[in-house]
């Protein structure tokens, strides 16, 4: 798969607005995806003024402040959804943090599968899918921002604004080998309706689960105990989950050597390589990790190594939560993404 960043700035000037807002920006891989594949993008805001500007510290993508559209030739819109492990969402704290001028800030670190599993017999999707040419078909991955921006850290000056921006890359759609499409089919027939999520109504910005809380699906062995496969694969993420998911880490090795070189087939890589050294703690599999992540895709490490920390602080209150702190530090230095500052005294106060 070829490697190819996109960069496209789209940028609100102080002179049209009178505010001085931020530049943005997204990279994204991979340019050229197959169905099932997960896409992983990085958005920036960049201080292009000489004075200081401040933004929200934390842009949630469960809310408006991140939402993601694919579309198609004919100007279809379809939106790809972020899920939410319970339906119940509290509201959040606005804080802001200051970019200094000319310097850069991550707003969002985010990877979203290119469909969701549950989404392949929508009719957006089904009437793609079936006619895929060889090359493909070009799409444009549209990812809209709310900024939230102001000239002082607590926000409350007069000039306090919320401005959406667009941003917009070309991605290309290619077919998938039958087979895998095959077993793509099988995960979904196979996968009991109330284990996938749905839109919280309508005009959603978001997917919850069914039940109200997602199911625990404790499928995965790991030193003779059962765990959650969530522990080990990206929430949204079901290419595959339960019920398709291996249960043991030789299992997921099986399938990640089945799989076409592909996104979806390092998400696998990814979920077998956390499985194996939880289950075994063989100090070669942290070397296989960090070898494989140093020559890794940039926009991709820098997501990936972001789910591994959100993994690794899930599994608190587990036997797993220590070989994962041991996980992440290996993919730490990859973690470039800012977090909010409650969020990073946390995760120093428990040692990662």
């Amino acid at each position: 798969m070829n490697t190819l960043l996109i960069l496209l700035i789209l940028m609100a000037s102080q002179e049209s607005s009178g505010f001085p807002y931020p530049e943005f920006a997204m990279e994204c891989y991979p340019k050229m995806a197959m169905p099932g594949d997960t896409v992983y993008f990085v958005v920036t805001a960049k201080n292009s003024h000489a004075k200081s500007i401040y933004i929200a510290d934390h842009f949630w993508h469960l809310s408006s402040d991140i939402q993601v559209h694919l579309r198609d030739s004919d100007n279809q819109n379809h939106p790809l959804l972020f899920e939410a492990q319970t339906s119940v969402i509290r509201d959040r704290i606005l804080e802001y943090t200051v970019i200094q001028p000319g310097m850069s800030r991550i707003i969002g670190a985010l990877s979203i599968n290119i469909p969701a599993l549950e989404d392949i017999r929508e009719p957006f999707w089904e009437k793609h899918l079936k006619d895929l040419s060889a090359d493909g078909r070009e799409f444009r991955l549209r990812a809209t921002v709310i900024s939230y921006s102001a000239t002082n850290r607590l926000g409350d000056t007069p000039e306090h604004e919320r401005l959406p921006i667009s941003l917009e890359i070309p991605i290309t759609i290619k077919p998938r080998p039958e087979n895998e499409m095959a077993m793509i089919e099988d995960w979904h027939n196979n996968t009991p309706k109330e284990l996938f999520p749905a839109p919280a109504g309508n005009n959603s910005v978001r997917k919850v689960p069914r039940e109200g809380i997602v199911p625990k699906s404790e499928v995965i062995r790991v030193q003779n105990a059962k765990y959650s496969h969530w522990h080990f694969i990206r929430l949204g993420n079901r290419y595959p989950a339960d019920p398709n998911a291996p249960e043991t880490w030789q299992g997921w090795k099986e399938l990640e050597e089945s799989i076409t070189p592909s996104t979806m087939r390092d998400e696998i890589r990814l979920t077998r390589i956390l499985i194996q050294y939880c289950d075994t703690e063989d100090a070669k599999v942290l070397t296989e990790l960090k070898e494989w992540f140093a020559g890794m895709n940039e926009v991709q490490r820098t997501v990936m190594a972001k789910n591994v920390c959100d993994l690794a602080w899930g599994a608190h209150g587990t036997k797993l939560y220590e070989p994962y702190k041991k996980i992440y530090t290996t993919v730490k230095e990859y973690d470039i993404a800012p977090k909010p500052d409650h969020l990073k005294k946390s995760l120093e106060d428990a040692g990662f």
